[in-house]
């Protein structure tokens, strides 16, 4: 479906320009070290179930606490105190009207823009496919940074847009978001998380069901499932070409 399409390029433009970005944590400050998350996301194949995951509070202390450093690698006007705060209420209100949890949410948020409430709208090389907000989303309607609409960093970012950013996502105010890849997943455990943050990146489940062969980013995956136990970094060390080895 076409909404598919443009989540492949969402996801994969955004996490191009992170990974081209200066490391932004140094070893002491990272709260857990990154493990390669092989298989279909079950915690039968060794992925990490949501009695595992760090706490809300101290996945948000430990990825915002980078965040600045962040947005000035990527030469964004780093967030607010106001902003951060805005952003941090958004991201929990989307987990309890979306049904979500709040920390797939956050790690989702972290994995796709760093945190940069200015992060740039990323389209596609024929431009066609425009990808705005935190969670470089399906042609949301909220964003504080997209050039190509005459939206160049706005400082600061208005309140509705960084909530819109979220709502738009997460899929509450947007047709395909995280709600929508969680429930296509077809999964009631953990992996139903593990497995959305694929189709969200990727579009389309392997046929095999490993996670570790998404045809966008093949860490992608592992990257969310190490972000909710605590890992906090903004260039992954998984290697895409053998995280889909078992």
């Amino acid at each position: 479906m076409v909404a598919t399409v443009h989540i492949i390029i969402a996801a994969s433009s955004m996490l191009s320009l992170a990974n081209a970005s200066p490391s932004r944590t140094p070893l002491e400050t990272r709260a857990v070290a990154y493990k390669n998350y092989k298989g279909d996301g079950t915690v039968g194949d060794g992925w990490p179930d949501l009695s595992d995951w760090a706490d809300f509070e101290t996945l948000w202390s430990t990825n915002i606490a980078t965040s600045a450093g962040a947005c000035k690698s990527l030469s964004l006007e780093p967030n607010s105190d106001s902003e951060n705060t805005v952003l941090k209420a958004a991201i929990k209100q989307a987990g309890t009207d979306s049904g979500l949890d709040p920390r797939f949410i956050l790690a989702a948020v972290f994995q796709e823009s760093t945190g940069c409430v200015r992060v740039k709208t990323s389209y596609s090389s024929n431009e066609n496919i425009r990808n705005p907000g935190l969670l470089q989303c399906d042609d949301g309607e909220h964003t504080c940074n997209d050039e190509k609409k005459g939206i160049s960093q706005l400082v600061p970012c208005p309140d509705a847009q960084i909530k819109g950013m979220i709502t738009d996502g997460v899929g509450l105010t947007t047709g395909w978001g995280l709600k929508q890849v969680v429930k296509q997943s077809g999964a009631s455990d953990v992996s139903k998380y593990y497995k959305g943050a694929l189709l969200y990146n990727s579009g389309v489940m392997p046929e095999d069901g490993n996670l570790g062969k998404g045809r966008s980013n093949a860490c992608y995956s592992s990257d969310i499932a190490n972000r909710v136990m605590g890992w906090v970094d903004d260039q992954s060390p998984c290697n895409r070409d053998t995280i889909g080895d078992l």
